[in-house]
């Protein structure tokens, strides 16, 4: 083959000239090329398509009622490493309240207190949001019993089966879907989580 540019002599296969870089002829994709192009398209606009949905999912996710209404640490924290069981610890009763130290929530990311009267058997689970929202709840799933979670992003998982929900709107992801723990108010104030006894003591479970 000679290329008509240059004239230089070229190999019959030749698709562009080696010499000037002339295109010396057009090849059509197959058949099969032209599917395999398609569905390629296909995948990635349907993988885009999610990731916007999910974008804007999270975007819009509204916090539980009772959570919108809780104090804020005025900072957020990062999605949990990885799984963080929850730690039991000790609180004190101050006046009507059941109170325990905010640092010791953020240090250990998940807490759980008892009732210090012992008016109360579910526990009390604590952890800040990661826009920064103070969460207290009872800590209980009434459908498996469970009454102990942990974190693993920004998601709280019982700690018994699969069920997890969205740490701030309690979304859920599995079985369960109504018996995420409780939210219950509390307040912070002095470096205290704060929340009231009575209603701790007077709550009873869902089921």
């Amino acid at each position: 083959m000679t290329c008509p540019q240059c004239g230089s002599q070229q190999l019959s296969t030749a698709v562009v000239c080696l010499h000037c870089g002339t295109v010396l002829k057009i090849v059509e994709p197959t058949a099969q090329q032209r599917t395999i192009k398609i569905a390629s398209v296909v995948i990635l606009a349907g993988v885009l398509i999610a990731g916007i949905g999910s974008f804007f999912s999270t975007i819009g996710r509204t916090y539980h009622p009772v959570i919108d209404e809780q104090p804020s640490v005025g900072y957020g924290i990062s999605a949990a490493p990885g799984k963080i069981m929850s730690s039991s610890m000790t609180a004190t009763i101050d006046g009507d309240d059941i109170v325990i130290p905010t640092e010791n929530v953020l240090n250990y990311r998940i807490v759980r207190v008892n009732d210090p009267e012992g008016k109360q058997t579910v526990p009390i689970l604590i952890y800040v949001t990661p826009r920064g929202k103070v969460v207290t709840a009872m800590s209980i799933s009434e459908s498996c019993r469970s009454n102990d979670f942990y974190l693993d992003g920004n998601n709280i998982h019982c700690a018994n089966c699969p069920s997890y929900w969205d740490m701030e709107s309690l979304e859920a992801y599995a079985c369960c879907q109504k018996y995420y723990p409780d939210p219950i108010p509390s307040t912070s104030i002095g470096g205290m989580i704060r929340i009231n006894k009575h209603t701790v003591q007077n709550w009873r479970t869902r089921l």
